[in-house]
């Protein structure tokens, strides 16, 4: 049965595979591992349609690994910004340091090496020595657990039989063919196995399939119970304009939520609007501040409620900070919320 499944999914990827950037074959007829080891971190917690515009611009900034290695973290993470989880951005920057320094600027080809670098877990090392490679591996995400899960009928929810996914996984292994399987498994589960609603009416390999045959594809993967609503946290934050329409903006401290990104003053995130304490520098000053809308912002485990108070003031009396022009605020270092939170101050 897995011999079969693995010819029909190899042929079927043949015709009906996604043009994506980072598939671009060398002489070697596999993908450029630099390219998909990129392609990898980006995906993380962020879809193949936003990662594909952004790597291309990656890669034309950074088209090699060696020019990536050179770069420094502020311009990764202003580059980053509206990806989200900047621990990504920090994390490809150190591991492309350590392999240029550690590996002769290659990407490694050992899994030992790849999971010792940041960032990279099991299913990324995997996918990195498959595709890149065209090693015997296959890296289980969610695409292609759903899709064992409902070959094999397994009527539980995916977090609680890794262990039999990882056992299936083993059957599907090639020599030959490594990487175009792993990446024939990851767009069938994008295009035919989709999440809901499986299109098993033009499914390949639905004979096969003990979910299909049970009647069970559309309730395999077994959901676990949602869990209750996202907890909410407070803030105030306060944009200063100084008179050559220059905003006042710092550096976030290095470790937390959007360690070292630049921000607008704003008050410590708490679970209680009533525990709010108003940051130190804005306490100094004497001035009032105009009380503009609130911005409720969602991150992926709590969602920011943010009250924004805005202040025209004078250079002079604020030495020493950093300041940004209001015309590049756009295009700058600052992370998406905080650019949102400028955005609304500056309505009328």
């Amino acid at each position: 049965m897995e011999k079969q499944i693995i010819s029909k999914l190899l042929n079927w990827y043949e015709i009906s595979k996604r043009d994506l950037p980072w598939r671009l074959l060398q002489k070697d007829n596999l993908p450029n591992p630099y390219y998909v080891f990129v392609s990898e971190y980006m995906l993380q917690q962020t879809t193949v349609s936003t990662v594909k515009t952004r790597f291309e611009e990656f890669i034309k900034v950074w088209p090699t690994l060696k020019d990536l290695a050179k770069t420094t973290e502020p311009k990764i993470l202003k580059f980053w910004s509206g990806l989200g989880y900047y621990s990504r951005a920090r994390n490809i920057l150190k591991a492309a340091k350590i392999i240029d320094k550690n590996f002769n600027c290659k990407v490694p080809d050992q899994y030992e090496d790849l999971i010792s670098l940041p960032g990279i877990g099991d299913y990324t090392a995997k996918a990195i020595l498959g595709i890149g490679y065209n090693q015997s591996v296959m890296p289980l995400d969610a695409n292609i657990e759903r899709i064992f899960a409902r070959l094999y009928a397994f009527n539980k929810p995916l977090i609680k039989i890794k262990k039999q996914l990882s056992n299936k996984a083993d059957l599907y292994l090639s020599k030959k063919n490594s990487s175009n399987l792993i990446q024939s498994f990851m767009d069938y589960g994008s295009l035919i196995c989709t999440p809901r609603n499986p299109n098993c009416s033009i499914c390949k390999i639905q004979k096969y399939c003990l979910g299909y045959e049970k009647k069970m594809q559309n309730i395999i993967p077994i959901k676990i119970k949602k869990q209750k609503l996202k907890p909410k946290k407070y803030t105030r934050a306060y944009v200063l304009i100084n008179e050559k329409e220059e905003i006042l903006v710092r550096k976030r401290p290095s470790k937390g939520m959007l360690a070292s990104m630049l921000e607008v003053p704003n008050d410590l995130w708490v679970e209680k609007k009533n525990l709010l304490k108003k940051d130190d520098l804005i306490k100094k000053i004497n001035q009032k501040f105009h009380r503009k809308e609130t911005l409720l912002y969602s991150f992926s485990h709590f969602d920011l409620n943010t009250d924004i108070f805005y202040l025209k003031v004078v250079r002079k009396n604020f030495p020493q900070q950093k300041w940004l022009n209001v015309s590049k605020f756009a295009n700058s270092q600052l992370p998406t919320v905080m650019k949102k939170i400028v955005e609304k101050s500056l309505m009328n």
